[in-house]
């Protein structure tokens, strides 16, 4: 009996040693997406495990999925098209300085991000191409949203006028002649997202539109484009923008100014002026 005894004690000795040994932590995950800088990084590292045609892309642009070491899945939209022309034909004009490159998608994404907007999704350089964040969410485009002759309910109209007077301001800023409805995305509760601007940043140093600016401007984007400056520009924008073409947002940048400026002269800053906070913080999701 001893021996039987002696082995019962040793099994419940070893089982109690086993229990009482600390299990290792769990790793932490690599990416937890919820700031640019996460989203950059799973843009720039992740697996591309399904590629497939972006929908209305007219220059072979793709929509990817990502997917990371630790499981986390995520789209991009995949832009590689990089052409620069003295001149070229585009419908019945001729455009001058013509660039169509996804350099310019980065551009915008940082430009929006040194001004506090957040209305243009992540967007990394990777593969000689622009990778950006596909946006969750989005109900309808503007283009789908006139077809159908949705109105803007009446609660969130005035939201959306003065999401639209910054977009309008945006496309001013960087020279975009090419905002069709089909690249501004409509996501729930009507928030605007502005996306594919291949076709911006000329080296022209007027606005293309005056009369496209609102009548007010965001008090935060005013003081935003109020703080750029030539060392921070070449910084950001290193690869990205020449020299020519930094020095014309600069020049825009300042006759843009003047012209609030001048309006807040006249009319004063409650007539102008309205506060537009920063979506800068806020997330777009991802699933695993």
């Amino acid at each position: 009996m001893r021996p039987v005894m002696l082995l019962g004690t040793l099994v419940l000795a070893t089982g109690s040693l086993a229990a009482q040994e600390p299990s290792p932590p769990p790793a932490p995950p690599k990416f937890n997406l919820t700031t640019d800088a996460d989203r950059e990084r799973f843009l720039l590292e992740a697996a591309i495990v399904r590629r497939r045609s972006a929908p209305g892309g007219i220059t072979g642009s793709e929509r990817a999925t990502l997917r990371s070491a630790d499981g986390w899945e995520h789209d991009a939209h995949i832009q590689r098209i990089d052409q620069h022309k003295m001149a070229t034909p585009i419908g019945a004009t001729i455009e001058l300085d013509f660039h169509d490159s996804y350099r310019n998608n980065v551009a915008a994404y940082r430009l929006d991000r040194l001004i506090g907007l957040g209305m243009v999704p992540v967007t990394v350089v990777r593969d000689d191409a622009s990778f950006t964040w596909w946006v969750d969410d989005v109900v309808m485009d503007e283009k789908a949203r006139h077809l159908k002759k949705i109105p803007v309910p009446a609660p969130d109209l005035d939201a959306w006028n003065r999401q639209m007077w910054v977009l309008r301001v945006f496309d001013q800023l960087i020279y975009n002649f090419d905002r069709n409805l089909g690249n501004l995305l409509i996501a729930k509760e009507w928030q605007i997202w502005m996306i594919d601007h291949t076709r911006a940043f000329k080296h022209f140093k007027q606005v293309k539109t005056p009369k496209d600016l609102g009548p007010r401007v965001a008090r935060e984007l005013l003081a935003g484009m109020r703080r750029l400056d030539e060392p921070t520009l070449k910084g950001s924008m290193k690869g990205l923008l020449a020299g020519s073409q930094i020095n014309g947002l600069l020049a825009r940048r300042d006759w843009i100014v003047k012209h609030y400026d001048a309006k807040i002269a006249q009319l004063g800053e409650a007539a102008v002026l309205y506060d537009h906070p920063s979506r800068v913080t806020e997330t777009v999701g991802a699933s695993r």
